[in-house]
């Protein structure tokens, strides 16, 4: 295969043209890039949720997510550091006129552990508020 043909002068090469870069760093030393945030975006900790992608994302590795559990972490990191009742999230995630078990809550928030946790019998990042409730903490020491 032939190298390229450069541009002639006056020509506008690649390099001309101004590049996105699809990642930016994410914090001096952390070795971890971060595509800058769109509309809709929510940045918390180490978390990337995009509203647009309906993704997650922990240290730029994608967290695969069923659409209850994507809804339920938006609901929870949009009102991050606010406690959230059962009720509340039930009511926001499945609906008022869900005809079910409470605890189809606490089953989700478990799942959703087990692959956002680095230990999930120890979760730093969604707290559990005991005989109320959860709350997402942005600050999860991990």
């Amino acid at each position: 295969m032939a190298p390229p043909i450069p541009p002639q002068a006056g020509e506008p090469g690649p390099a001309a043209e101004p590049a996105q870069p699809a990642f930016e760093r994410a914090g001096a030393g952390a070795g971890a890039y971060r595509r800058p945030l769109r509309a809709g975006d929510i940045a918390s900790g180490p978390f990337l949720l995009s509203a647009m992608e309906r993704r997650l994302w922990k240290d730029n590795v994608e967290i695969v997510l069923t659409p209850t559990e994507w809804t339920l972490v938006k609901l929870l990191m949009e009102r991050e550091g606010e406690g959230l009742s059962r009720d509340d999230i039930l009511n926001a995630v499945w609906g008022r006129h869900y005809v079910g078990d409470l605890k189809i809550v606490d089953v989700n928030i478990r799942r959703i552990r087990q692959k956002i946790e680095i230990k999930p019998s120890d979760p730093k990042h969604i707290e559990t508020l005991w005989g109320y409730g959860y709350r997402w903490n942005r600050s999860g020491d991990q």
